[in-house]
């Protein structure tokens, strides 16, 4: 019996305990928060970093370019309160520049203003009319320009009715997205005809790779082609490999 009221006794005095530190946290957290705000609320603006997301070699846009465009859209920000600042709405006027596919703003407790940037990635240099432009799988267009360093498909010809439609982006993203034909492939020309040929780094020959109708097919045929058909001194033995009709490879020597 005795051991039994010593237990609840004990009890008693943890759950006491307990509640105290509860009703000590719950009266310290307002006063802490409210601190915290208070000191949040005059915290300047000291500077403005930029941050490029890039997960390979591609640069479209520079971290000091786009701290640039941020300074010149946004000329008062240094010196302003953190709290002032609308971070949405540097978010929305970054995401109109070409190269950015999405932008984070946020605030550090010392007053830095973080511009994270995540960049699109191009599938596809175009030159066409004098003009030079790359264009990433969802159809933007990113002028070219000297600073931009960017790997992708070089596509020329008559390119301009073409990209009417999303043949032409169907057949780059096909290209980028398999480890072997981005290997292998580093140009597309479209023809007078809006038609396709591809040209190869390995070989001599082109590949008169007609519509983007069965796409898969074709590629599986050159595919089969290369790794079964041809020996490896044949290649250059070729100027074109003719993939235009429906379960047919028809290759002309030189």
């Amino acid at each position: 019996m005795a051991q039994d009221k010593e237990h609840k006794t004990k009890l008693i005095v943890r759950r006491l305990l307990q509640l105290m530190a509860l009703t000590v946290m719950l009266l310290y957290f307002p006063i802490v928060m409210g601190f915290v705000a208070d000191e949040q609320d005059k915290v300047m603006c000291t500077r403005v970093d930029s941050d490029i997301v890039s997960n390979d070699e591609d640069v479209l846009i520079s971290s000091s370019e786009l701290t640039r465009i941020v300074n010149r859209s946004f000329p008062d920000l240094s010196g302003m309160r953190i709290n002032d600042i609308n971070l949405n709405e540097i978010e929305v006027a970054i995401e109109k520049t070409p190269a950015v596919k999405k932008c984070e703003c946020y605030s550090t407790p010392s007053g830095i203003l973080r511009v994270q940037v995540t960049q699109r990635k191009p599938i596809m240099h175009v030159f066409s009319n004098g003009t030079s432009y790359y264009m990433d799988r969802e159809g933007y267009k990113i002028a070219a320009r000297t600073e931009i360093r960017a790997h992708a498909l070089v596509v020329n010809g008559n390119v301009g009715p073409i990209l009417d439609g999303d043949g032409l982006i169907e057949l780059c993203r096909f290209i980028n997205e398999d480890k072997f034909w981005k290997a292998q492939i580093e140009q597309i020309y479209v023809t007078d005809k809006q038609e396709y040929v591809l040209v190869p780094r390995v070989g001599d020959h082109v590949i008169e790779f007609g519509g983007i109708d069965r796409i898969e097919e074709k590629f599986d045929l050159l595919f089969k082609l290369y790794t079964n058909g041809w020996h490896q001194r044949e290649w250059n033995l070729y100027k074109k490999v003719n993939v235009k009709y429906k379960g047919q490879v028809v290759c002309t020597k030189k």
